[in-house]
């Protein structure tokens, strides 16, 4: 890693764009592998000196005050945070100058990665695909979009480690390499903030795939038409594993005899016997488990440890959470769910869903599909919240019949309240908002403790 990054950098014009973890962690980097050298950082933030020491060292230069410099063509190497976008209107940029930690990182290690995308499940995904290898090997590391960047690992790396990524849209843009293994999970409508297109959101993901050689694989939900779309238009170079729920023919993962398979040229390989045991609720987890199995069982992990990590995998928080029971009521925490298919799979799921949380920031996604759902679904209140709350109102109010009874609450706590009140003794409340949580909070993750927050106090209210 350090002589890659010594060779990028030499005698070239560098910018750092972004100082968040990312940023951070890229500067310290360069400054270990390249000692004495110069470069910029551009930033939104025109506090950050204050802050942070290094950006006042000698060689540091700083651009600051804008998301982005409206002209990066003056620069031979840009290495970009995830969350900007150069897709803004009046950006000028060269595209093969563009490079990432996620880029540089798979440079120097796509043969020890396995990496995963998709627009739901990479955490869970990744974090089953972790425990599996690291209780097999205690030479297993994990990072990226969690919040680990890939660069801090570099240190922690020797020819025989094996390395879990879960990489978003924005962190795959602009890579040049792809990983040994790369699991693409699913392809809905999101972040259509940051792209020109929804195709545009697609191809970033799908990038992971073309950019693989032909001694790696590509793993992927056979029954997502996106991505069949996407394969028919953009054959890939690697061997292709398509993940099936149900019996299959050809290679691919999914049911065979006594368990869950994975085929190659007509010969099988047991992942999973019939009947194993998960934590793991609903069919899209079951697609999720299959495909790190596939990958474990590819990385040499033998059938046995990957059903005893399948097994002890917990399911992670704001993820079909069960909060508990408060006053007679169930409570689920789904707050990751910021897509109709994320609250649609959630609802089936649970099966028996009373009253229904949705809406928050409104990013411009189609709810025709969810609203349908919903028309007939048999959960029987929902209350909706948030810019994207409103707008599925006005969709509801198109439809007739609509079965479930539809309130709209200004304010995510009153909205909360209110489902709390509607849901019976006895009855779930799930919060499952299908849509972003910009409009009230940091992340989902914010609004799922605050989710938590305000079921609990219930008791305390109620006694």
């Amino acid at each position: 890693m350090r002589d890659l990054l010594q060779k990028l950098t030499c005698n070239r014009e560098v910018l750092i764009l972004g100082y968040g973890r990312e940023g951070i962690s890229t500067l310290r980097s360069l400054k270990e592998a390249c000692p004495g050298i110069s470069l910029t950082v551009a930033d939104a933030d025109s506090s950050l000196p204050e802050r942070h020491p290094e950006l006042r060292e000698p060689g540091i230069r700083l651009m600051l005050g804008a998301p982005c410099p409206a002209d990066l063509r003056q620069f031979e190497l840009v290495i970009k945070s995830p969350g900007i976008s150069l897709n803004r209107d009046g950006i000028e940029f060269i595209p093969e100058n563009i490079s990432s930690q996620t880029d540089i990182f798979l440079r120097a290690y796509a043969a020890q990665t396995i990496a995963v995308t998709g627009t739901k499940g990479k955490s869970t995904t990744t974090g089953l695909l972790y425990r599996i290898l690291s209780a097999h090997t205690p030479n297993a590391l994990i990072a990226g979009n969690m919040g680990i960047p890939l660069f801090d690992l570099a240190r922690k790396i020797d020819p025989q480690t094996r390395i879990v990524c879960e990489l978003s849209s924005h962190q795959l843009e602009y890579i040049t390499r792809g990983p040994a293994t790369g699991i693409l999970l699913n392809l809905y409508q999101e972040h259509l903030d940051h792209y020109r297109s929804f195709k545009h959101y697609q191809l970033s993901k799908f990038g992971m795939a073309l950019r693989q050689t032909g001694e790696d694989v590509f793993i992927y939900d056979h029954s997502d038409i996106n991505i069949h779309a996407l394969l028919r238009e953009f054959p890939v170079p690697g061997k292709v594993f398509p993940v099936y729920a149900r019996p299959f023919e050809g290679d691919g993962i999914g049911v065979s005899g006594a368990g869950i398979v994975i085929r190659h040229h007509g010969r099988e390989r047991l992942l999973l016997p019939a009947g194993f045991k998960t934590n793991l609720r609903g069919e899209h987890n079951l697609r999720n488990i299959m495909a790190a199995a596939a990958a474990a069982s590819l990385s040499g992990i033998p059938a046995e440890a990957i059903e005893t990590g399948v097994a002890g995998f917990q399911p992670l928080e704001h993820r079909l959470e069960f909060v508990g029971t408060f006053n007679g009521k169930l409570y689920y925490n789904d707050s990751i769910s910021t897509i109709p298919e994320a609250a649609m799979a959630a609802v089936r799921t649970l099966k028996n869903v009373n009253t229904l949380i949705l809406g928050g920031f409104d990013r411009g996604i189609d709810y025709r599909g969810l609203v349908e759902y919903l028309g007939s679904s048999p959960v029987k209140q929902l209350v909706l919240t948030g810019p994207a709350g409103e707008r599925m109102q006005s969709l509801m109010k198109s439809v007739k019949p609509f079965w479930p009874a539809v309130e709209y609450q200004s304010g995510f706590d009153r909205a909360v309240g209110r489902a709390m009140e509607l849901t019976p003794e006895g009855g779930t409340c799930l919060l499952s908002p299908a849509a972003s949580s910009y409009d009230s909070f940091r992340n989902f993750e914010e609004r799922g403790h605050r989710f938590r927050t305000l079921v609990s106090l219930s008791v305390e209210i109620k006694s």
